[in-house]
Formats: structure tokens, sequence, C-alpha cells
């Protein structure tokens, strides 16, 4: 049995009731807790009679469950409180597993398991709550029980603690996990070097990837991979310019696929917050339309967003203060160290394209932000991130072949270089 390792040290998380996971997003169970949900007798209270609590999605031959949902897209357990009430009810464990499981994420990572966080939870993202070291029994018993969950019937499990093969480095080239943690570790060095702004650390990490992917690692390994990626964080400190000024601004490509990335990353097509995509496809294919050409003002594609022309997401946002810095740097180690942006979990990525994919959050994320200026920081960052990370990982547009070459191009380009820099201006 595979036990939790290497748990973000600067994370803290505890639930604060807010009720958005409860409004965002559909809840599914198992045969085994659909039975168990029913045998609490629900339908024996008044205002569940005659109400279905749960719904089938898939085709018939691999029907799949979720819980309820109200007119208002609310979890059918939420009450007026924004509290659970199988929770208040029946206790923590009556729940299901992607309720208590919500917002870690647990990363297969050869014999143990690594964890991520769903930023799109605020308290995640503002660092809200109790260590993560301290929920350790917690999340083994998470972990246990995603064993269990893998090996339901309908849930193929495509890697796994004891398992997995590290993820593909590049093209068909791979590695074993102790060669990949050095690369791992290559990467959180430079992401964590407080003498860099965090746009320049990012060009740092996309220059080492291209390096390592012209490279062959056959016969470096262990010691000498080691000694060769110290030299290489030299080099590419010496090769991004200290002015990014530099490196322009991206180019007309690279602003269309951006927006077109942008605009996977912040549509809604679940939970209280979906605006456009409840007036049908149409509707939705002209507000993608509309983020791709950049004119007017940025589309509705869920509530909150803000009602601002492109323009004024052109605008310089300055430098940002430690606070907001900090916020970065925990996100990015986070997803770094978790692996949560490569392999099974993210799409079959390869390392090197997962990265990239990592980095183009960046640009996002600072553009985002340039729309909630009012709040002042860190709260802009905080916002902004939430938004971002809610795709990042599970939205399935984002493992189509059309996104991963759009991504190929912003790199071959080098528009993503220009598209950090211009952003983080």
């Amino acid at each position: 049995m595979a036990s939790i390792r290497n748990l973000p040290v600067l994370q803290n998380w505890d639930c604060h009731q807010c009720g958005s996971c409860c409004t965002d997003y559909w809840v599914p169970v198992s045969d085994e807790e659909r039975a168990r949900i029913e045998a609490q007798g629900w339908h024996n209270e008044p205002e569940y009679k005659g109400v279905k609590l749960f719904v089938g999605y898939g085709p018939p031959w691999r029907r799949k469950y979720r819980l309820a949902q109200t007119a208002g897209d609310r979890c059918i357990f939420l009450n007026d409180q924004g509290l659970c009430k199988i929770h208040a009810k029946f206790g923590l464990e009556a729940k299901p597993f992607a309720c208590r499981l919500y917002p870690y994420i647990l990363v297969p990572h050869g014999d143990h398991w690594r964890v991520s966080m769903r930023f799109a939870c605020p308290s995640a993202t503002a660092n809200k709550g109790r260590s993560l070291e301290a929920a350790q029994d917690e999340l083994n018993l998470l972990a246990q029980e995603m064993e269990k969950w893998d090996e339901k019937p309908g849930y193929k499990r495509a890697s796994g603690p004891g398992l997995g093969d590290p993820p593909r480095m590049h093209g068909t080239q791979r590695t074993s996990w102790n060669d990949l943690h050095l690369f791992q570790n290559a990467l959180l060095i430079i992401l964590k070097d407080s003498r860099s702004s965090m746009p320049r650390r990012w060009l740092k990490c996309l220059a080492l990837a291209r390096i390592c992917r012209q490279a062959r690692f056959e016969q470096i390994s262990g010691g000498r991979l080691r000694e060769f990626l110290d030299l290489m964080l030299t080099a590419v400190d010496a090769e991004v310019p200290r002015n990014l000024d530099r490196l322009g601004a991206p180019g007309w490509i690279g602003r269309v696929l951006f927006r077109q990335s942008l605009a996977i990353h912040i549509r809604k097509d679940q939970g209280v917050r979906r605006v456009i995509s409840k007036d049908g496809r149409i509707a939705l294919l002209r507000a993608m339309w509309r983020m791709v050409q950049g004119t007017g003002n940025l589309p509705r594609l869920q509530v909150g967003l803000p009602d601002r022309p492109f323009a004024d997401f052109e605008q310089p946002l300055g430098e940002l203060p430690a606070s907001a810095v900090d916020v970065l740097e925990r996100y990015y180690t986070i997803k770094l160290g978790s692996l949560q942006f490569c392999g099974p979990t993210f799409y079959d990525y390869t390392f090197w394209e997962g990265v990239e994919a990592l980095a183009l959050t960046l640009p996002m994320i600072q553009w985002l932000c340039r729309g909630y200026r009012e709040l002042g920081q860190p709260e802009a960052t905080h916002k902004a991130v939430t938004i971002i990370d809610e795709n990042f990982g599970y939205n399935p547009l984002l493992g189509s072949s059309r996104q991963r070459f759009g991504l190929w191009i912003l790199s071959f380009r080098r528009e993503l270089d220009r598209l950090i820099a211009w952003y983080g201006r």
C-alpha cells in the first residue's frame, strides 16, 4: 500500500465552508456510494419526496452517476447556510469520496503519491488553515481509498503507485524516476530564486527546457546528470536578459493562440457561475470567437469576470508586491513538485510539454490580474489564480491535438517567452 510523500511544506488548507465547490462542480458517485446515500433515508424527508438524488450520464454501456443539483445548479444536499446536509447528519466519512478529496489532488509517483492542490478553492489560494503536514494521516487514508476507486468497474487505472512508469520526457524519450527528480529539482531551484522576478524565473525554466529537449540522456545519468544541470542553471541565468523589454511584444499569432487558450481556462460550463454556456453552443462559439479576435469587452464566460474592454488588459501591471509573488511561487512550486502538469494526471503530456503548459498560465494570471486592479494586491492575484487553475488539468480541451499543437507553435516561435515578458511588465 503506497503512502503520501513530499508534502508541500508551504501550503496550508482547511475547509472554510464557502460552498463554492458545492455549486461549481458535478460530484461523481460510485455504485457503492449511491447505495449508501440512498440507505441514509433522505426520501423520508419532506423536501426530498419524489426528488431524484442522482443523475446518470455517459453511454448506456458505461453508465455513471453524479449527485443531482437543484434548478440553480447547487448540490441537492447543500443547505441555505452553505453546509453539506450529509456531513451535518452522518459525519465526514458519509460524504462521497470526491467531496472528501477536494481540493487535494493525489498524483501517482512510482511507489508513492504526491499531493497537489486545486487552487480553484479560495482557501487553498489564500493559504488558510492548518499545514498539510498536520493532515498527513487524513491524506494517507484518502490515498488508500483512491487506490480502491481505481479498481472499481468503469474506472480504468492508467497509472499509479507500483504500476506507473515516469512520464515521457520528450517524444518517446524516457528516464528513471531518480533522474526525473533531478530535472524537477533544477526547475524548482529556478522558481524559488527570489533574486529574479517571476517572469524571468519562468523564462529561465523555458530556456532549460529547450536545452534538455535537444540533448540525449541515455549515457548521462545520476551524478553526471546533476553536474550537467548545475552547469545549465548557470548558463540559462546568463542567457535570459534581466531587462525583459528586450524580448518585445508578442506577435499576432502569439496573441491569437494565447487568447484561445485563455478562453479555455476562464470558461465555466457547470455550476452557478456559468453564463454563456447556458445559452447553447452557438452563443458559446460566438464568445470564443470574440476572445480570439480580442475586440470589444471581455465575454461573460463566467459570472464575476471583469466587464472591461480587451484594451484594458494590455496596460502595464507594474511590479507585483512580495505578497503576490509569494502566491505565485507557492502555486508553481506545488504544481511542479507534485508533477500535476504531465503524465496521466495531465492528458499524458510529456514532462517538457507540461512545463510549457504550466508556464503559459503565468501570462494568463497576470493578464487577468489587470481586470481586478480595484481589489488591490495580493487579492487580485488570488482571484486570477483561482479562476485560471479551475480548468488547469480539468478541461478535456487541454488534451486535444489542436491545443497541444498551438502550445507547440507558441514554444517553437518563442511567442511563449514574449507573452510571459509582455504581461509581466
